[in-house]
């Protein structure tokens, strides 16, 4: 054997690993596809290049690889068999690994007008921080998220979400600190009051958690999740879960809409052409699912509520093919609205803390009860931090608190080297761990998993009827990531070389300093990712006329189908409560 390369790993995942498990349920198509479909080498990085431990871009090539397969077997479907397209059977699909790690981080490469939309100082002060109601950019409230030492000597990830006051308030600490501005001075603030106030870091947890309905965490190692009451609830659970229910009595298959037409009149074969797919999420991993079902095709909703706070940096890019509707969920005039809207909905997907929709009155027993009595299934996805059984599922989180959780932040901290910080009750472990990985990965590979989940549940429906309820998470994606096993010590010591000066997080190195390390360092070490043939372009509805929205194209293509946007970018509220009109 030659020696390893980022390509073969990612085809070993998705021919041994992906394809062979059962537990995913697909069909014989996509494993007859999956001949078609091969990755980019010559021109493509062939060593791992990120600095982590785990098979971060080995994974995402796979994940697309296995979407993009499953996408080939549904276009054939749909538009081969009726002498009236150019598609005759599976297309040959190509995935580039390069564009695949590129898509971990793809906000920091989204243009408006030609600037960085998540940098540029005229973008941020302009549109990003007069957005920010909550003042979550002020250095005091960001770093209110990160991992902090216990006086007990353990270590905890607080989360200060959308709007860091609660955990302030929890915390004992000034909600608002504007004058503070040097981020050392307030990490090693946090860090004394954290060591002097929480002499009980487990307390901490479930004081966060089940009295102040924060999200926080302990930080474990791999072992300690995996023999933890959570750990042990969902480890013989896949990468996603797809349940039928109702197959006797709507037995009869949904044939897929008729193919919409794209702006230019010319339909694309996409395979979810046509699907309506309403979107109640916020940042990042269900907006993510939603804008991949909008690139391969589906019309999507998204429900918004403008007194909301957002994470504005990332709307501007989740928002991306999606039209949205500002509802409020609490008022009888908002709830008839979505009531509507669903009645012609293919999916909802839910990405809000487990059981908000529920007490709005459209949890998943309201909603498959309305499509029985359309007489026409429904899917309807969900998608959460810790999974969805267990004495953790109803817990708030986020990518931070799963990669901490699941032992991806001590993985992290090891990888690193950090020697000579205690850590307390941990014994054999001379390292401190990271603030967590320096990428969203979890996030954005959570959305491929959920986009595919989405088209298995849809394809079921297709063939025989039901309503579908799929169910992803943040934690379930890293235990997978996980179960790839590390990288070996030659790879990670090249990659320890190659960063060794660029490079050194610190426990109290948050993702935004880290990303801002790294956004400095990837063009330099990996000019492949920036290349412009990954980029595509649209004309965006954020409120400069003709603005022309820059963004990553998708990692994977096809010999026939062209995936894409119908629509770019808009801002909250920007649209009617309706469905679209065909070629709309």
């Amino acid at each position: 054997m030659g020696p390893y390369t980022v390509q073969q790993e990612a085809g070993r995942i998705f021919h041994d690993i992906l394809l062979q498990d059962a537990r995913l349920g697909l069909p014989p198509e996509v494993h007859a596809a999956a001949s078609h479909t091969s990755f980019v080498t010559g021109t493509t990085i062939a060593r791992p290049f990120i600095p982590v431990p785990t098979k971060v871009t080995e994974c995402s090539a796979a994940l697309w690889a296995l979407l993009a397969t499953y996408a080939n077997t549904i276009t054939a479907q749909r538009f081969g068999d009726d002498g009236h397209h150019p598609v005759r059977d599976y297309q040959k699909v190509v995935v580039d690994s390069d564009a695949a790690t590129a898509f971990t981080f793809s906000f920091l490469l989204l243009k408006l007008g030609g600037k960085p939309a998540a940098t540029d100082p005229d973008i941020v002060s302009a549109r990003i921080r007069p957005r920010d109601t909550t003042q979550q950019f002020q250095p005091w409230r960001r770093l209110c998220t990160n991992v902090y030492q216990c006086g007990d000597g353990r270590w905890f990830h607080s989360h200060g979400g959308l709007d860091a006051s609660p955990s302030l308030r929890m915390l004992g600490l000034p909600t608002h600190q504007p004058e503070l501005v040097d981020e050392m001075k307030i990490i090693s603030q946090y860090a004394d009051h954290f060591r002097a106030n929480v002499d009980d870091a487990a307390w901490l947890d479930t004081e966060c958690n089940e009295h102040w309905r924060q999200a926080g965490t302990l930080c474990l190692t791999t072992q300690e999740y995996r023999e933890s009451a959570q750990g042990r609830a969902v480890g013989d659970d896949p990468l996603y879960l797809v349940e039928e229910s109702d197959l006797d009595i709507l037995s009869t298959p949904i044939p897929w809409p008729s193919p919409q037409t794209s702006l230019n009149s010319q339909t694309r074969m996409r395979p979810l052409e046509g699907i309506k797919l309403l979107d109640l999420t916020r940042a990042i991993a269900g907006p993510t699912i939603a804008r991949l079902a909008a690139l391969f095709g589906a019309t999507v909703v998204r429900i918004s509520n403008k007194p909301l706070p957002e994470l504005t940096t990332l709307l501007f890019e989740s928002n991306l093919g999606k039209r949205d509707v500002d509802l409020n969920l609490k008022t009888e005039t908002g709830r008839e609205a979505l009531r509507c809207l669903l009645e012609d909905a293919d999916v909802i997907l839910d990405g809000y803390r487990p059981g908000v929709l529920e007490r709005l009155g459209f949890g998943p027993a309201y909603v498959q009860g309305l499509a029985r009595r359309r007489g026409k299934g429904i899917v309807y996805a969900r998608e959460n931090c810790y999974g969805w059984k267990g004495p953790l599922a109803h817990r708030s989180g986020w990518q931070m608190i799963s990669d901490a959780v699941t032992g991806l932040a001590w993985e992290f901290g090891e990888f690193m080297g950090v020697e000579g910080e205690p850590i307390g009750n941990s014994p054999g472990l001379s390292f401190t761990p990271s603030s967590l990985p320096p990428l969203p990965n979890s996030d954005y590979q959570t959305g491929i998993v959920g986009c595919l989940a989405i088209m298995n549940a849809l394809d079921r429906r297709a063939k025989k009827g039901g309503n579908y309820l799929v169910s992803v998470s943040l934690n379930q994606y890293n235990s997978f990531l996980i179960s790839l096993g590390f990288h070996d010590a030659v790879v990670r010591d090249e990659l320890r070389k190659m960063w060794d000066h660029s490079f050194r997080p610190r426990h109290y190195d948050d993702m935004h300093r880290m990303l801002a390390i790294l956004n400095r360092e990837l063009p330099k070490k990996a000019p492949s990712l920036f290349d412009p043939k990954h980029m595509m372009s649209i004309k965006a509805e954020l409120g400069v006329e003709e603005e022309v929205m820059d963004f990553l194209g998708p990692p994977v293509s096809f010999d026939v189908t062209r995936l894409g946007y119908d629509v770019g970018s808009c801002g909250k509220g920007s649209h009617k409560p309706e469905w679209p009109m065909q070629g709309e």
